[in-house]
C-alpha cells in the first residue's frame, strides 16, 4: 500500500534539526555552568567503610574496585571517616581490594552490582604486612542496608529462565507488589502501580525518559492500536531492570512505578547469543469454547520470533562494543461474533436485504418508480438488484461493500479477520575507558514495525483492516568523571521518539470514483489523506462499514531529555543534588471521521436512505496540523546520612515545574470559564491571543 508523504514528513526533519541545535546548545551551556555532576538510574553504586578490628577508622586507605569482565579498575582513597565510594558502575561483577600500611590487604571478590543498585561492602583490615592478602566471598548482605526504597532488580538469567511469552521485559514488572496490568491489554498503558493512575510508570533506558504526549504512556516497550507491544527492548539485550515505587528525590515527573533498564556492554571477550521460538495453535492449542468459524474451533495464532546479540572489545580494557538484533511475526486471527443483514430470504423483515427488498417494493416495481422507496445508492452499494431483490456477491462488474451472511435463519456473522504485527527491533552500543577518571557510552537503538490490525471490533471485511506504520528511535549518550574518590560526574542527554501513523486499508480509494476503482459514492471528499469508504454504522446491528473512526499521524512524538547531578561524599554523608530538563515534542495529524460517519436506524431506513444522522469533517490538512512542546524541569538535593553503622537516614527535596503545552500555528484552543457578554466560551489559545496558555505550569 502507498501511503501518503506530505507536511507531517517534512516536519519530521525540520524538528529533527531544531532538536540537534538546542541539544547542542543546551550542552555547551550545561558544560559551562553546571558543577559536576551524578546520576546512577542504570548504573550501580559500591559504597563502605575501612576499618581495624577494633572498629577504628582507617583514613587513608587505598580502595581498587575492578570490574571483572573488562579489566577497569578505579582507585579510591577512604577519607576522614574511613569511608569510600564508588559511583557509576557499569552492572557486573566486582572484586573490591583495600590496602592500607601495617595492615594485610583485604579483598572481597563476586560482589554483584546491579541497575540502580546500592551495594555497601565493609572491609576489616588486620594487622600484618601487605604481602598477604584476606580473600572474602559471599559477605555482600542480601537485604539492602543503604536506603529504604521499596523494589528490586530482575536480572538477565531470571529473565531468560522464567516464562515469558513474547519475551516483553514489562510483563515481568507485574511480579513487583502493587503493579497489575488488566487481562488482555498491552504493556505500557493499562499498568498501575499501587492504584494510581494507568500509564503513569517512567521506563528509562540507560538512564533516559522517553514519554508519549498524547497518552502519558512510555514511548518505549508500549503497545498501539492492538498487540503486546508496538516496539521490543530485546531482552537478551538487557543486562537487567530494577522497578522502584517510593524512589529517592531524583526520579519523579510520575507518581507510578520508576523502571531502570540496563543494557549490556562489551567485555574483553566476545559473547553472544541466538534464539528463535515459535508457536502455532493450530498444533498446540484447545478448541474455543466460541469457534466461530475457525477450523477445528482453535483460535488461529502463530508467532515466530527470533534474534541474536553479539559483544566484545575493539581495544582491550578501553573500547567495546555491543549490539542486538530481534524480530517478530505474529498472526492472529479473530473469533468475534457480529450481527449483519442476510444475503437470502429467510431471516425476517429488518435482518434480511431480501426480506426487507420485497416488504418495501412488494409489487417488484423498478428503480425509480413511485411504487419503490428503495434508494438507488443503498441498493448499489449492497449489491441488491432493487426490483427482484436478489443480492449478488462483489466482482468486477457488481458493486456489494456488505459482508456475505447467506444465513436464512440468523444475523449472526463471524468476519474472522487475520492481524499481523511484523516487528524488528535492534540497537548498538559503545563504551569507551578513556582513563581512570572518564568513561563515555552512546546507545542507539530502532524498533520498526507496519501492522495490519483489526483495530474495532466491529470491522468487518478484510480491506478495511487499519495499517499502522510505526518507527521508534532512542539516541542517548553519558559521560562518566570522577575526578576523585569524593567526587563523581555523569551527564547524560538523549533523544527518545516515535514516528507512526493509523491509515485504512482503502486510503488509496476514492469513494467517488466509479467501481472497482472507487465506491462509487461522492461524498466531495477529494484530499489523498482522507481516503476510504465512509464510516457506516446501524443501530440494529453491531457490525458496521468502513475502517472505523481511528485515523491519524503522529510524529516526531517524544522527548529530549538532559539529566545532570552531582554525588559528593563527606565524612558520614553522602550528598546528591542535580537537575533534569525535559523538552517534550507532540507533532501530528488526526483526521478520524474524515471520510464521512453516517448512522442508520436499521435496515429499512438504510434502504431508503433515510440516516439518524451523518458528519463530515471539513477544512484542510494544515488545520488538523498540531505542532505542540512542553517543556519541564526539576531540581533536587538529597542525603545518606549513616547516623551510626547500623542507622542509615535518607533525606531528600525535589522540585518540579511541568509547564503548559504551546502549538506553533496556535491550533489549540480551551473553554474560557471567565468569558462573559459575546466573548466566546471556546477561544484560541497562543502568545498575542485572549488566552496566552492551555493553564498554568505546576
Amino acid at each position: 500500500m502507498n501511503f501518503p508523504i506530505g507536511k507531517s514528513r517534512v516536519s519530521i526533519r525540520t524538528n529533527f534539526k531544531q532538536v540537534l541545535r538546542q541539544l547542542l546548545g543546551a550542552t555547551v551551556a550545561f558544560l559551562l555552568v553546571c558543577l559536576p555532576l551524578f546520576s546512577q538510574s542504570t548504573q550501580g553504586t559500591i559504597q563502605g567503610a575501612v576499618t581495624d578490628q577494633t572498629s577504628g577508622v582507617l583514613v587513608g586507605a587505598t580502595v581498587s574496585v575492578t570490574d571483572v569482565a573488562r579489566g577497569v579498575t578505579r582507585v579510591l582513597i577512604t577519607d576522614s571517616a574511613g569511608v569510600y565510594v564508588a559511583a557509576n558502575l557499569t552492572p557486573g561483577t566486582y572484586t573490591v581490594r583495600a590496602e592500607a600500611k601495617g595492615f594485610r590487604t583485604v579483598e572481597h571478590t563476586g560482589v554483584l552490582v546491579e541497575v540502580g543498585q546500592n551495594i555497601r561492602v565493609d572491609m576489616v583490615a588486620q594487622p600484618g604486612e601487605q604481602t598477604q592478602t584476606i580473600t572474602v566471598t559471599g559477605e555482600v548482605p542480601a537485604v539492602n542496608t543503604t536506603d529504604a526504597t521499596l523494589g528490586g532488580t530482575v536480572s538477565n538469567e531470571s529473565i531468560n529462565a522464567l516464562p515469558l511469552n513474547g519475551r516483553n521485559f514489562q510483563r515481568l514488572v507485574q511480579l513487583r507488589p502493587g503493579v497489575v496490568t488488566p487481562v488482555g491489554s498491552g504493556t505500557g498503558t493499562g499498568q498501575s502501580t499501587n492504584g494510581r493512575r494507568t500509564a503513569y510508570d517512567v521506563l528509562r533506558v540507560e538512564g533516559i525518559a522517553g514519554i508519549a504526549q498524547s497518552t502519558g504512556a512510555n514511548l518505549l516497550n508500549t503497545s498501539y492500536r492492538a498487540g503486546d507491544s508496538a516496539s521490543l527492548v530485546p531482552i537478551d539485550a538487557i543486562q537487567e531492570f530494577s522497578a522502584q515505587q517510593n524512589p529517592k528525590a531524583e526520579y519523579g515527573f510520575r507518581d507510578g512505578s520508576i523502571v531502570n533498564v540496563g543494557v549490556k556492554s562489551g567485555t574483553n571477550s566476545i559473547h553472544g547469543t541466538a534464539y528463535a521460538f515459535g508457536r502455532d495453535a493450530a498444533a498446540t492449542d484447545a478448541p474455543n469454547y466460541f469457534p466461530g468459524t475457525s477450523p477445528g474451533g482453535i483460535t488461529p495464532a502463530t508467532m515466530e520470533q527470533f534474534g541474536a546479540t553479539a559483544g566484545g572489545r575493539i581495544i582491550k580494557d578501553k573500547l567495546f562494543w555491543f549490539a542486538s538484533f530481534e524480530g517478530l511475526r505474529v498472526l492472529t486471527g479473530d473469533v468475534n461474533l457480529l450481527t449483519m443483514p442476510t444475503s437470502v430470504a429467510g431471516a425476517g423483515v429488518g435482518n434480511s436485504f431480501v426480506d426487507t427488498c420485497n416488504f418495501l417494493n412488494p409489487t417488484h416495481a423498478p428503480l425509480g418508480n413511485a411504487a419503490n422507496p428503495i434508494n438507488a445508492l443503498s441498493a448499489q452499494l449492497a449489491g441488491l438488484n432493487a426490483q427482484t431483490c436478489v443480492v449478488s456477491p462483489a466482482s468486477s462488474t457488481v458493486e456489494n461493500v456488505f459482508p456475505n451472511n447467506p444465513s436464512n435463519t440468523s444475523i449472526n456473522f463471524s468476519p474472522s479477520l487475520t492481524s499481523n504485527g511484523p516487528l524488528n527491533n535492534g540497537l548498538l552500543k559503545i563504551d569507551y575507558n578513556i582513563g581512570p577518571h572518564h568513561h563515555l557510552n552512546g546507545l542507539y537503538y530502532r524498533s520498526s514495525s507496519t501492522q495490519t490490525v483489526n483495530s474495532l471490533p466491529g470491522q468487518t471485511l478484510p480491506q478495511w483492516l487499519v495499517s499502522v506504520p510505526q518507527n521508534t528511535y532512542q539516541y542517548s549518550g553519558d559521560w562518566t568523571w570522577t575526578p576523585n574518590s569524593t567526587l563523581a560526574n555523569d551527564f547524560r542527554m538523549g533523544y527518545v521518539y516515535v514516528n507512526l501513523a493509523t491509515y485504512p486499508g482503502d486510503l488509496n480509494t476514492p469513494a467517488g470514483s466509479p467501481w472497482p476503482g472507487g465506491y462509487g459514492m461522492p461524498t466531495g471528499v477529494t484530499v489523498p489523506l482522507y481516503g476510504g469508504f465512509p464510516f457506516i454504522t446501524f443501530t440494529s446491528f453491531s457490525g458496521f462499514l468502513g475502517a472505523g473512526n481511528r485515523t491519524s499521524t503522529r510524529g516526531p512524538e517524544g522527548n529530549l531529555d538532559l539529566v545532570e547531578s552531582v554525588s559528593y561524599l563527606r565524612g558520614k554523608h553522602a550528598f546528591k543534588f542535580g537537575f533534569e530538563y525535559i523538552e517534550n515534542i507532540a507533532d501530528g495529524i488526526t483526521f478520524s471521521l474524515t471520510q464521512g460517519n453516517v448512522n442508520f436506524t436499521d435496515l429499512q431506513s438504510y434502504l431508503q436512505g433515510f440516516p439518524q444522522n451523518w458528519t463530515i469533517l471539513l477544512g484542510s490538512v494544515e488545520a488538523n496540523t498540531q505542532n505542540a512542546h512542553s517543556n519541564w524541569y526539576a531540581a533536587f538535593v538529597q542525603d545518606d546520612w549513616r547516623i551510626r553503622p547500623r542507622v542509615m537516614l535518607n533525606l531528600g527535596l525535589r522540585y518540579e515545574y511541568a509547564g503548559p503545552p504551546h502549538e506553533q500555528n496556535n491550533n489549540l484552543s480551551t473553554f474560557n470559564l471567565n468569558a462573559t457578554g459575546n466573548t466566546p466560551a471556546i477561544e484560541q489559545v497562543g502568545p498575542g491571543l485572549p488566552l496566552s496558555k492551555m493553564y498554568n505550569g505546576d
